[in-house]
């Protein structure tokens, strides 16, 4: 379990450190969550984008 979310070292001394710790460690993993989520929405408005229509796909010839 320690070795999973990265806890195998302790710089900090004593209780307090342990939970100093474990708090940047749920942090940490906490954002790198986030940003995770984040990048996900980007790809999906990035692909959206895309997928819209551009004035250059219109023609003045076509309208008439």
């Amino acid at each position: 379990m320690k070795s999973d979310h990265r806890l195998g070292r302790n710089f900090y001394k004593g209780v307090a450190g342990d939970a100093v710790n474990i708090l940047l460690a749920a942090a940490a993993y906490n954002f790198k969550r986030a940003m995770k989520a984040l990048l996900h929405l980007l790809k999906i408005i990035s692909e959206k984008l895309s997928e819209r229509p551009s004035m250059n796909d219109f023609s003045l010839a076509n309208a008439f």
